[in-house]
């Protein structure tokens, strides 16, 4: 399973390739009628959750497209992301699944190793397979070390609302779409072009004061590492984290810097560093090693055919384990030796 985050919260190649999947057949379709199709998906699912008693945010997206851009402007985009409560969690996986999602994960063999992966994709693909309507659920923001639960009612009280297909939709602020613009931009790392631009475009068109409460906000989640390091991949972003007087974040700034890198293996190591107890890393070394037959069938499609060549591949994964597990030890021995500004 490699569905796991280091300090930002940087997805694995497994879930990019997911992700990159969505986005391929996501482009095929006209960009207008996407966004139209994702926003009357969005307001679906909430009117939903409404209905089903589940409380949630609708992050970046829609967010973005109405408090940062201008009229004259068009912000498209590929999925919903939508932030549920955590007491509302289960509720929430209930409706979605109610409305004809399914959890994408699943089929791929995800699992989640030491507790850390982020965020569920699920996905609509009843009526038109060709193009999915994909709704990203996250269970915490990546970067916040807070416990969710606590992040969450941080996080709530920044809460405004938006206009989406004639329903009030909930969104965060503009003091916590500038946190998150941060935190995004360090999750994904400095590959990540339209999260550095759209970072300068909200640097240059909201004030300080907004982003003092950005920054106030990411102390209250435990997120201020991540939050200097994401506003460190822009120029402007870099003076600004000098003028909120944000500490030095040298290994994260390392590690988000060579976030496209960063080998397989890393969270694994990070899950294990984490873990509690023996049987907490136990659990890790045997998810990492023995992962389900449906990875190991994507891994090596050969081995789909069960018997003989899933025990070949399950030797092969077996044989490849030593060597990620060197680079990633590299990986994070370099971060933590990362000079200053490098």
């Amino acid at each position: 399973m490699e569905d796991q985050r280091g300090d930002a919260g940087q997805p694995t190649r497994r879930r990019q390739r997911l992700d990159e999947f969505v986005r391929r057949v996501a482009v095929r379709a006209d960009p207008v009628r996407r966004t139209d199709e994702l926003d009357a998906a969005a307001t679906d699912v909430f009117g939903a959750f409404t209905a089903a008693r589940v409380d949630a945010l609708l992050l970046k997206g829609p967010a973005l497209a109405a408090l940062l851009y201008t009229e004259a402007e068009a912000r498209r985009y590929s999925d919903i992301d939508v932030l549920g409560a955590p007491r509302d969690l289960s509720r929430a996986r209930a409706t979605l699944a109610k409305l004809g999602y399914v959890k994408g994960g699943e089929a791929l063999g995800i699992r989640d190793v030491g507790g850390v992966a982020h965020s569920e994709t699920w996905v609509a693909a009843g009526a038109d397979a060709t193009h999915p309507l994909p709704i990203e659920l996250h269970l915490w923001l990546p970067g916040s070390r807070a416990p969710a639960p606590a992040a969450w009612d941080r996080l709530a009280a920044h809460r405004t609302e938006i206009e989406l297909c004639g329903r009030r939709v909930p969104v965060l602020d503009e003091e916590g779409l500038a946190m998150h613009l941060a935190l995004h931009a360090a999750q994904h790392g400095s590959a990540y072009v339209r999260g550095q631009r759209e970072l300068g475009l909200a640097l240059e068109r909201w004030p300080f004061p907004v982003w003092e409460g950005a920054a106030g906000l990411a102390a209250e989640i435990d997120a201020v590492d991540a939050f200097a390091a994401g506003l460190r991949l822009v120029p402007a972003g870099a003076e600004l984290a000098k003028a909120l007087g944000l500490p030095a974040t040298d290994r994260l700034d390392w590690e988000v810097r060579h976030a496209d890198t960063r080998p397989r293996g890393t969270f694994h190591l990070q899950a294990l560093a984490d873990g509690r107890g023996l049987l907490g890393r136990a659990e890790v070394v045997r998810h990492a090693l023995l992962p389900s037959r449906e990875w190991i069938a994507r891994e090596h499609p050969w081995a789909r055919r069960g018997g003989a060549t899933l025990v070949l591949g399950y030797a092969a994964h077996l044989i490849g384990a030593p060597a990620w597990a060197v680079r990633a030890w590299r990986f994070r021995r370099h971060s933590r030796r990362a000079p200053p500004g490098a």
